[in-house]
Order: structure tokens, then C-alpha cells, then sequence
């Protein structure tokens, strides 16, 4: 078979050997020397050789393009001229090659001509002669700068939060661990949340809500001394790690970067007032990550139960009430099955008649350990937790129910109205208007019959106007709760269909006392007349309130003056009385009056 041979081409050019097409040797196409000169030339690493001294002998194509110096530039001079003046690196690196201790893969950075900087991967062989002796040092050196680049922006993508720029959540917990790890460890954990902001996310959109962030994250950083650390643990919840904190200064040092974090922030020509909560945990050596995480939480928990926008410092009583409170999480989602909650039912008179128009169901928990729990016990753990659709429905349920047991068991019931509270939380429950129906239906109670009860808090849920307007549109009666203690009251009875108002209890405790709250009850009572609504007064508890309710015209009452929230067989025995409905009222001992048309004394149930 014919021979084919390669053609010697020059540093870029590569090299190609013959072959044989058969059994036979190859027969090279050039001597050795000419092959290892080809393929140095040819390489795309670059490669060169050193002597003894440092000196270079050999300077390839590939060395030239990677560093910048010709051939002619480099050999004869000595090697340290792309070193960056690490003279002394170099020549230990060299000494450990001429030893016969070669290296691989070392990350080393060198400068070009032109002064540029490279990242490079370097490699060495010590060069042999006949005897064994190193006479010279082979290099190869690789250019990984871009590598370099690449890995050092996954770093900083795992250590930097890319909406606010402060370390990520698992970065920072490294820094913390390390923290704890020192035997002189003298730290100060805070962790922060910002008040409502959920509302701007739900009012104004994410990028609004991102916008604030990333503001906020500004202004924590220049809130915080030079060797504090400041993280994002993910959503809008921050933390700092406070540098030099002991106990007597754990209580006080917050409070200085507290007011450096809250005031108006303007975003896209809005102003929003940032307002935030915070826990505060002592870092001592030993302490866990977990540990000191959890800490900080349960203080948090405790400043935003408080008093929303402070920060408090972490003690073993707030860990109690904690462990208190996730116990009564884990039994409250199985209360409704276990048979352990109740309803109650308050009445509510027409005050012009004395007759019980209503009555409002209010739920109880008899807790197997800790007896009869009130509901701001825990009507706020099952609204958080979800807990609270579930017994919503309940709730419901046996209120309907019971209202139709009374009216088959009394004719005065007829015209009864069953009040039933709702939780912001059922407000965003897709079946909620299904299930209301559904209830009616079982309980063969006309819509007209049933009234629910909404405080502005939960008229801020989204999709609250479209489903309160069916239910409106249904026959439900609906009522404002609690009115006058929110900022949107007046928006909220021209927004939503309603049929009546309930007086905050806070302004009928003050009818005896502050002309201020006389005022605000007038013109509430003025505007629901205005509007077409039924006034009725929570919280009457004395025969002073009474009267002045009486007089000034509100139309319906309730409280514990009138009948406290009972069992329904108290309600039925007041049902079956032959007498009209008329409560026993206890005089003022400051304020003596007749007792008011209508009402007469009288025990109640």
C-alpha cells in the first residue's frame, strides 16, 4: 500500500504522521526532534522550559499569545518577570521542582505585558538528563480566567441576596456558626420583620414591594457599625449580627439601629412608612445556629404581640409562652373533631321594645387541661395557622342549627336573628358563599335569618367586595364589627352592602365619662340612620350606658348588662318566658335614673 506522509507545517499548523494501512509499523515522517518541536509549537497551553537559575530556555507560540512577550522577549530573562513580583513564591516553587517535587493544577495569578492580570492553572516536570540529575523545569500553564469569573459570580450569587445586595440566608448562617465557634464569642443576634408589609405586595404589586426591600436594605446597612454583619433570611424578614454585644448592652444597642430603620420611604413618588418588629438573642459560645435562630424568633413573636414596631430582647418566660402556644396550635386543629369547642349565644334587644331581636354566636374551647378558654385565647393561633376556616364552618353550622331548633320549639323565635362572626381567613375561602347556602338550606332557615359579622381588618382581604356582595345579594344580612376602630369605616359602608353597624364597645364605655366618645357615638348613630343601617351597641355594662343609648336613639343593644354569652338553653328558657323580655338593670352608683321605658328589673338566666 502506498505511504502517506504528513507535511511539517509551523506553530499553528499541527502535525499529521503517516501510516500503514496494514499490520506493518508506521514509518515516521520526521525524527523525534522534529516531532517535539511541532508539538510544543503546536500546543494551546503554554509551555516553557527554565533552568537551574529561573531562566527561560523555551518560550512556545501559545506562552507568547498568553502572556504577551515574543519568543525574543522572553528567553534569557528570568521567569519572575510574569510573577507580579512574587519572587519569593517563585523561587520555592522552583526549588521544589529541581528536588524532583513536581506540582499539578496550582491556581497562581500572573500579569501580561500590557499589565493585565490572568488566572492561570500551572503544571511542572522536572527535566532529566542521561544520569537522572534535574537539569531544567518544564512548565505548562493554562489560562482559566474565565473560569475564574464564572466561579466567583456563583459565589457571590450564593452569598449575596440579588434583590437587596446583603448576605443570603445560608452565607450568613455560616458567618453565625463560625461566630459561635469563637471562645470569645461576644454577639448579639437581631432578627427584623417589617410590619404589614404583605399589604403593600397585596395593594400596590411585588415590584412595589421589591422596590421597598431593596430600600430598606440600604438603609439597614448604613444603620450598622463596620464589623456587623447584615443578612436577608428570605421574604421581608432581616437579620443583623451585632458585634461586641454583652447582656447589659443586649437591650439598648437594637434600639440605636431601630431608629436609623424606621420613617417614610418613597417609592416611584410614594411614600410608605416602614415600621418594623424585631428579636434580640444573645450569641455565647457553644451556643447552636438552630438555637440561637429560634430565640430571636420567639422574641420577634413577642415584640409584634405586644406591640407591633419594637424590638424585644429574648428570656425563658417568652419561651414558655411559645411552647404554650404551638401545644395549643397542635390540639386546636383536632378541637372540632375531639367534640371540644362550644357556642355560646349572646342576645341583642331592641331597645325600644326590650324584645331580643338576635342573638350572636360566639365560640368557646373546653380545653381537656386548661379548662373553658375564651376565644382571644386562641381564635388568633387558628386564624393563623388556617385552623380558623374549619371552625368557621362549624360554627356556623351549629348556629343555624340551633337557630332552627329554637324556632321549632318557641313561636318567638320566629322572626330570630342567628349573628355570625367571620374571619379574614374565611373571607379567601373559595366555597365560602357555597357553603353558607348550603348550611341555610340544611337548616330550612330563609337568608334574612342569617347575619354575618365582618371587622374592617377583614374587609382589606382581596376578593372581599366580590364575595360580600353575593352574600348580600342572597338575602344575608351583613354587619360591620367593631366599627370606628379602623381607618377605613366610612369607605367600608359605602364600598360593601351592609345592614348594620356595631358600636366598638371602647366608645360605649366612655358614654359616661368623655364627651369624646357621647360625640362619636352620636354621629355614628347619625350616619347609620342616615344610610339606612341598624345601629347596635357592643359592650353595654352599666344602667348609665344604658339610658344614655336609650335617649340619644340607638335602635339595639348588647352586653353583659343585657345577658352575658351563655349556653343555648339559657336562650331558650329566656325564649320561653311568658313575661316580656325586659333585663334587670343595676342603677349607677354614681348616676341614679329611672329605669328606661320598656325595661323593668329582672333576674337574668
Amino acid at each position: 500500500m502506498a505511504r502517506r506522509r504528513g507535511t511539517k507545517g509551523g506553530a499553528g499548523d499541527g502535525a499529521t504522521l503517516a501510516s500503514t494501512g496494514g499490520l506493518g509499523a508506521a514509518e515516521p515522517a520526521w525524527s523525534g526532534e522534529e516531532l517535539l518541536r511541532a508539538v510544543v509549537a503546536s500546543s494551546p497551553l503554554a509551555i516553557y522550559v527554565v533552568d537551574a537559575a529561573g531562566v527561560v530556555e523555551l518560550w512556545n507560540p501559545a506562552a507568547e499569545e498568553l502572556f504577551g512577550w515574543t519568543a525574543a522577549e522572553a528567553v534569557g530573562r528570568r521567569l519572575p518577570f510574569v510573577d507580579a513580583g512574587a519572587d519569593e513564591e517563585f523561587e520555592q516553587l522552583l526549588s521544589r521542582v529541581m528536588a524532583g517535587e513536581p506540582f499539578s493544577g496550582l491556581d497562581a495569578v500572573r500579569v501580561r505585558k500590557d499589565g493585565r492580570q490572568v488566572s492561570l492553572s500551572i503544571s511542572t516536570v522536572p527535566l532529566r538528563d542521561e544520569a537522572g540529575a534535574v537539569r531544567a523545569v518544564l512548565g505548562v500553564s493554562q489560562d482559566v480566567t474565565d473560569r475564574k469569573h464564572a466561579e466567583a459570580a456563583l459565589v457571590r450569587q450564593a452569598r449575596l441576596d440579588s434583590l437587596t445586595g446583603l448576605h443570603t440566608r445560608g452565607f450568613f448562617l455560616q458567618i453565625l456558626e463560625q461566630t459561635l465557634a469563637h471562645p470569645r464569642c461576644r454577639s448579639a443576634l437581631v432578627l427584623i420583620d417589617l410590619d404589614d408589609f404583605k399589604d403593600v405586595n397585596d395593594s400596590f404589586g411585588h415590584h412595589v414591594g421589591d422596590e421597598l426591600l431593596a430600600a430598606f436594605a440600604a438603609r439597614l446597612r448604613g444603620a450598622v457599625g463596620p464589623k456587623d454583619v447584615v443578612g436577608r433570611l428570605g421574604g421581608d424578614e432581616f437579620v443583623i449580627l451585632l458585634d461586641g454585644v454583652g447582656p447589659r448592652s443586649a437591650a439598648e444597642a437594637p434600639h440605636r439601629v431601630f431608629e436609623a430603620l424606621t420613617g417614610p420611604v418613597v417609592i416611584g413618588g410614594r411614600e410608605f412608612t416602614v415600621r418594623v418588629s424585631g428579636g434580640v438573642a444573645l450569641c455565647r459560645p457553644g451556643n447552636r445556629v438552630e438555637e440561637v435562630l429560634r430565640r430571636a424568633d420567639v422574641a420577634m413573636y413577642a415584640a409584634k404581640r405586644g406591640q407591633r414596631g419594637s424590638v424585644r430582647l429574648f428570656d425563658e418566660a417568652m419561651e414558655r409562652d411559645v411552647m404554650e402556644r404551638v401545644a395549643l396550635e397542635a390540639r386546636l386543629s383536632r378541637a372540632v373533631e375531639a367534640g371540644e369547642l362550644r357556642v355560646h349565644y349572646q342576645p341583642i334587644f331592641q331597645l325600644a321594645t326590650g324584645k331580643v331581636t338576635a342573638v350572636e354566636a360566639l365560640v368557646r374551647w373546653q380545653h381537656p387541661e386548661h379548662g373553658h378558654l375564651l376565644p382571644n385565647r386562641f381564635i388568633p393561633l387558628a386564624e393563623a395557622s388556617g385552623a380558623i376556616v374549619g371552625i368557621g364552618r362549624w360554627v356556623l353550622l351549629e348556629a343555624c342549627g340551633q337557630l332552627r331548633a329554637w324556632q321549632r320549639e318557641h313561636p318567638r323565635a320566629a322572626s330570630l336573628r342567628i349573628s355570625v362572626n367571620i374571619s379574614p381567613r374565611q373571607l379567601r375561602a373559595p366555597d365560602l358563599e357555597s357553603v353558607v347556602v348550603a348550611t341555610l338550606e340544611g337548616a330550612e332557615l330563609k337568608p334574612e335569618q342569617l347575619q354575618l359579622e365582618v371587622t374592617e381588618s377583614a374587609l382589606a382581604t382581596e376578593g372581599a367586595d366580590t364575595v360580600l356582595r353575593r352574600l348580600g345579594e342572597l338575602g344575608i344580612r351583613l354587619a360591620i364589627d367593631d366599627f370606628g376602630t379602623g381607618y377605613s369605616s366610612l369607605t367600608a359602608l359605602r364600598r360593601f352592602p351592609f345592614g348594620a353597624l356595631k358600636i366598638d364597645r371602647s366608645f360605649v364605655a366612655g358614654l359616661e365619662t368623655g364627651w369624646e366618645d357621647r360625640a362619636i357615638v352620636l354621629a355614628t348613630l347619625g350616619l347609620s340612620r342616615s344610610l339606612g343601617l341598624t345601629a347596635i351597641a357592643e359592650g353595654v355594662e352599666t344602667a348609665g350606658q344604658l339610658e344614655t343609648l336609650s335617649t340619644i336613639g340607638c335602635e339595639e343593644a348588647q352586653g353583659y348588662l343585657l345577658g352575658r354569652p351563655q349556653p343555648a338553653a339559657g336562650i331558650s328558657r329566656l325564649l320561653g318566658e311568658s313575661t316580656p323580655w325586659l333585663p334587670k338593670v343595676h342603677a349607677s352608683p354614681i348616676v341614679h335614673r329611672a329605669p328606661i321605658r320598656g325595661f323593668q328589673r329582672r333576674s337574668m338566666p
